[in-house]
């Protein structure tokens, strides 16, 4: 499986010529292209994704753009690889909230500024423990209903043998740390006959959080309402959420242990997030000044001396 990242990078005069892309693929790079898909274009949407199931490593892409209704169509972009997503291919539990393209460009460039890409975990739980009235299971609760995750996470697929929980009320995630199921799970397995199947996304953020932060970013210091860009809030939101998460790990792990066999010492990982945290206040302190001098420049008025 490869999925194609597609970027139109003015799609508001492309879309006033043509209404579709097309994707082509081959099996060499100079080689022949075949039509493959098609996507609608839409308007003010710059980015498409398209998902190959079919595709390797070794697949190549090109793509153009078509009006279904003309006929005409543009020349063909170069030849690409597409990615191997890494992440779920099957998800059937809902996401936690539905944003849209724009919404989810700006949730990816926060995530790759502060390095919490998602990762995909499996939690598998055998039928002998669902029958354990008292759950022995460490990923049981007490209460017989509610399953604790390794990691802070968001499912993307749950079942017990072939019956699939769909709905974000059955389990309710608490936290991003438990999934609670509206029964006693060995009552839902019909008699402990099958295992329970949990794969889920991994984080420390998750992405309403993440788009929270952004949401809730105040302007940086200097810089006037009228020349905040995106990318001023989306690095200042980078530096909030770090923030955030070097306290919570300064309070929470931040202390020493030596035995006589190991040593736990967390003050490796403290100083990369603060020289990220470094990294990132350069990163908008350049920014501004650029902003701030883009902003002089196109001033306009009379200067009385």
């Amino acid at each position: 499986m490869i999925k194609l990242t597609i970027q139109v990078s003015d799609i508001d005069t492309v879309i006033q010529i043509y209404n579709t892309m097309r994707i082509y693929t081959s099996d060499a790079k100079e080689g022949v292209y075949t039509l493959l898909d098609t996507i609608s274009l839409q308007p003010h949407v710059s980015t498409y994704e398209y998902t190959h199931l079919e595709g390797t490593n070794d697949t190549w892409y090109k793509s153009s753009y078509y009006n279904t209704l003309t006929g005409a169509e543009s020349s063909l972009s170069d030849p690409t690889h597409g990615s191997a997503p890494s992440l779920f291919h099957n998800i059937t539990y809902p996401t936690e909230y539905d944003f849209d393209a724009d919404e989810e460009i700006i949730i990816r460039k926060i995530r790759r500024l502060i390095g919490d890409n998602k990762e995909l975990e499996l939690l598998v739980i055998d039928k002998d423990a669902l029958c354990d009235s008292d759950a022995a299971c460490n990923h049981i609760l007490s209460d017989g209903k509610t399953v604790n995750l390794d990691e802070r996470g968001w499912p993307v697929y749950v079942a017990i043998g072939d019956l699939e929980f769909t709905s974000l009320y059955n389990p309710v995630v608490n936290g991003y740390q438990y999934l609670t199921f509206s029964g006693s799970l060995d009552t839902l397995s019909s008699g402990c006959q099958h295992d329970l199947t949990i794969w889920y996304y991994s984080f420390n953020f998750s992405d309403r959080e993440i788009y929270e932060a952004y949401g809730d970013t105040m302007i940086p210091p200097n810089v006037p309402s009228n020349c905040v860009t995106q990318d001023h809030l989306i690095l200042q939101a980078a530096i909030d959420l770090l923030e955030n998460l070097i306290k919570q790990e300064a309070m929470t792990d931040g202390a020493s242990i030596r035995d006589d066999q190991t040593t736990y010492d967390p003050s490796p990982g403290l100083r990369e997030r603060l020289a990220l945290v470094d990294r990132l206040r350069r990163q908008l302190d350049a920014l501004i000044k650029e902003s701030m001098r883009s902003c002089m420049l196109g001033l306009e008025g009379v200067l009385l001396d």
